[in-house]
């Protein structure tokens, strides 16, 4: 997904000379999301879906800034991952690790490069992320909450659809800490006022 993210944004760059902010104002977005968790802690390999809403306002090119919202939609079992075969030698009777995102909200700065058919944007913030994490043993099962907030970065392709909607993809560090890091894919609509 990387490299198509690369490609993608070299295709956009490309696409015409001309880059001039044609598009400034307030804007609106909903997204599909899968956010991935840190390989030494309980969200190894996890590929938590989660739906997004974002609002922002861009005053030019390099000056907008714009807050999400994100809302986790299911749990991703583990009953393989390196962390659960760890954690099962110690714990003979743990069958399954349940990971989620209950919710996350994030603000970001969003400097664009706009062309006539794309753009490249760039995302700086902070985001606050609660997950949850759910241990099966047999029948019964733990929950745990956890909460976290950190530095938030990622970077992003956007294609225009009409004069007003956009679509985008992007990758996104949702959460760095010292003891975890959360990343996320996603597939957004924009529509820009």
């Amino acid at each position: 997904m990387k490299t198509f993210l690369s490609a993608g944004a070299v295709l956009a760059l490309l696409a015409s000379p001309v880059l001039a902010d044609n598009q400034r104002g307030p804007y609106v977005g909903v997204g599909a999301v899968m956010v991935s968790g840190d390989s030494r802690t309980p969200y190894d390999k996890a590929e938590m879906p989660a739906l997004e809403l974002s609002a922002g306002y861009k005053y030019n090119g390099l000056l907008g800034v714009e807050g999400r919202i994100g809302l986790g939609v299911n749990d991703d079992r583990d009953d393989s991952s390196d962390y659960f075969v760890t954690e099962q030698e110690d714990n003979a009777s743990l069958s399954e690790i349940g990971r989620e995102v209950d919710q996350y909200a994030a603000v970001y700065y969003r400097p664009e490069l706009i062309n006539q058919k794309a753009r490249l944007y760039g995302l700086l913030g902070y985001a606050q992320l609660d997950t949850v994490v759910t241990r099966w043993e047999g029948n019964s099962s733990e929950t745990t909450d956890d909460s976290l907030s950190g530095s938030s970065y990622g970077l992003g392709v956007g294609w225009y659809v009409t004069d007003h909607l956009n679509f985008n993809a992007e990758y996104r560090q949702l959460a760095n800490t010292d003891d975890n890091r959360f990343e996320t894919l996603s597939l957004q609509f924009d529509y820009r006022f």
